[in-house]
């Protein structure tokens, strides 16, 4: 097949959308775009190559595997090695299982499932996996398996197969979103994402001349195709629904846009620049994300100024071009016999790699009472209920609420030892298990782990029916109406023998300063913000003034807070809001009498 220029153009600009994408989603909406571009010319080019080699009698499986192992492999275990390594210096030692895990996934081209059962592609979390662009080289890997056999056996009617398949899979997947809302599953799902390299399959067979009438209907058809693509990569946001049919009018507009012949949008495509950026586009790829995210981790940067974008892209560029000139495009011109006694011996010196990986990033383990809440997790979104305090007792005390109640157990276990009283809990993620909240004022990215602890509120309900004295805690009741109404409804249930303590939470702050300081000892000089809380405070207020037996606690009182996230230049948080359980037992040191003062005045009305 000849090589043509425009189509190495056509990768860079489907980087550069996805590149922008990257470093502002509000800048460009649709920018991901840019990997079903990579996908319909994917599947246009290798389409085009096997095609022709079948009518050649010269088609060898082998080979095209071989092929396609030297043109992916050799730059995307570089990258694998690198980013390992830096994940050892810029990731906490708490978070090295999640790379780690997802470095093995990677390697062998399927961790594309690991991130469609993860939280939203769009979301924070996400956004700091320094390998979450992987799932689409292994969407196109596993895609690679398929390909040749439907080609090869379906090779007379490979029109109407393709046609098929593309309407049944686009209806497989628009089904999925709209009727049981699995976007995030189908946009990871290799089934979802075959249409898009099938569109540009077919129309390699159906114009394999090409489009070409004369040069000025030519430009008319590429202009209209890159127009109605760049149309979808603005108005198409993150909250379409992608991929499904929706996904079908981009791929379509490419897909026209390779096959059209003589025209000025190819010219335009062909030009120097772009070609050499095209070149680089897979190495490109492959860098970029890696740098944003470890910036993203490490310094809890989701919106970058423009210092920050310039050192994104001379890095990128820098790594990329190295990739490119002395990995990418030495590996593929080997003789395969040289490239797998390279390769392979590569390969499990990446393995061991990540079997001492652990071990390697114990230097940055960080004690259990700075990085975590401490205590209580046994009855945290798990259906158990845990007794914490002066085990000794037997006291009608129960706290329930979201996180947030969890990083208070320390607090009131210390208090309940030295005072000599007990307490039932359990907690849930996000949102307090009350009953009444309403599911369909949940963000779609958080309706998932709701979903996945329904059971607690049934064991929460029964626990404030069982007990006297009713603590919660939760970072924002004002969040959703129906869970200030649940608040409400719980406060005037409550019988008269019931007491109900809302918590006044303690102030978050606007970084994660383990992250910042990488340690526990203050090394950063970020000037962090406090965040009190205050919309919250207000409204357990309104609660208390109703009703006469529920009490309000203030824990933003504490001089402990004055210079959060430190105290005496220790970290007393475990991530921007939450605080650890050296924080935790600190708080209780400093509120003992003034908490128990109040809590027996409680006891005794």
């Amino acid at each position: 097949m000849q090589f043509r220029n425009d189509i190495q153009g056509l990768r860079a600009v489907a980087f550069f959308l996805v590149f922008i994408f990257h470093l502002n989603k509000e800048w460009l909406p649709g920018g991901f775009l840019g990997v079903d571009l990579f996908f319909v010319i994917s599947g246009y080019l290798v389409s085009s190559i096997i095609i022709h080699q079948i009518e050649q009698n010269k088609f060898n499986f082998i080979q095209f595997f071989t092929k396609r192992i030297k043109r992916i492999v050799p730059a995307y275990l570089f990258m694998l090695f690198l980013v390992a390594g830096a994940s050892v210096y810029f990731y906490m030692y708490l978070d090295i299982g999640t790379i780690r895990g997802t470095l093995l996934r990677s390697l062998f081209f399927i961790s594309n499932h690991v991130f469609a059962g993860g939280a939203d592609y769009f979301g924070a979390t996400m956004s700091e996996n320094p390998l979450l662009h992987t799932w689409s080289l292994a969407i196109e890997m596993q895609f690679y398996i398929i390909l040749p056999v439907i080609l090869y056996v379906f090779r007379k009617r490979l029109v109407l197969v393709f046609s098929v398949l593309i309407v049944i899979l686009s209806i497989y997947s628009t089904v999925q979103i709209y009727g049981f809302n699995h976007q995030n599953e189908m946009y990871f799902s290799l089934l979802a994402r075959i249409p898009e390299f099938l569109v540009g399959a077919l129309m390699a067979v159906v114009f394999k001349k090409g489009i070409d009438f004369t040069r000025k209907q030519n430009t008319g058809i590429a202009l209209g195709c890159t127009l109605v693509f760049l149309g979808c990569a603005y108005f198409m946001t993150e909250h379409s629904p992608f991929p499904g049919f929706l996904a079908l009018i981009p791929a379509f507009a490419a897909g026209t846009l390779l096959t059209v012949k003589n025209n000025f949008i190819s010219d335009l495509l062909a030009k120097k620049w772009l070609v050499h950026f095209g070149e680089l586009s897979y190495s490109l790829y492959l860098f970029h994300w890696p740098i944003m995210a470890i910036i993203r981790y490490r310094f809890e940067e989701y919106s970058f100024d423009f210092k920050t974008i310039l050192l994104i892209s001379m890095a990128t560029y820098a790594i990329s071009w190295v990739s490119y000139t002395f990995v990418e495009s030495k590996f593929r011109k080997q003789k395969d016999s040289v490239f797998f006694k390279i390769v392979v011996p590569a390969s499990l010196a990446f393995l061991v790699l990540y079997a001492f990986l652990p071990t390697m990033a114990e230097q940055n383990k960080i004690p259990s009472n700075f990085a975590s809440p401490g205590m209580g997790a046994k009855s945290h979104n798990h259906n158990v209920v845990e007794k914490l305090g002066d085990l000794s007792k037997n006291d009608a005390i129960i706290l329930i609420g979201d996180s947030h109640a969890l990083s208070l157990k320390p607090f009131l276990d210390e208090i309940g030892r030295k005072n000599h009283f007990s307490f039932y809990t359990l907690t849930r993620n996000i949102y307090p298990a009350l009953k009444g909240i309403k599911k369909s004022e949940i963000p779609a990215e958080k309706l998932g782990q709701i979903e996945s602890t329904d059971s607690l509120v049934a064991t929460t309900e029964k626990l404030i029916e069982t007990n006297k004295i009713i603590i919660i805690n939760s970072l924002g009741f004002e969040r959703l109406p129906s869970l200030s109404l649940a608040l409400d409804d719980l406060a005037a249930q409550l019988q008269p023998h019931q007491k109900l303590i809302l918590i006044s939470t303690f102030p978050t702050v606007d970084k994660n300063p383990l992250k910042l300081n990488n340690g526990i000892v203050k090394e950063n000089s970020h000037q962090f913000l406090k965040i009190e809380n205050n919309k919250n405070h207000l409204l357990l207020m309104q609660v208390a003034k109703k009703y006469q037996n529920v009490f309000v606690y203030d824990l933003a009182k504490s001089k402990i807070f004055a210079k959060a996230p430190y105290i005496n230049d220790s970290v007393a948080y475990f991530d921007a809001l939450h605080i650890n359980q050296f924080g935790a037992q600190k708080l209780s040191q400093d509120l003992n009498q003034d908490f128990m003062k109040f809590f027996n005045a409680i006891k005794s009305k």
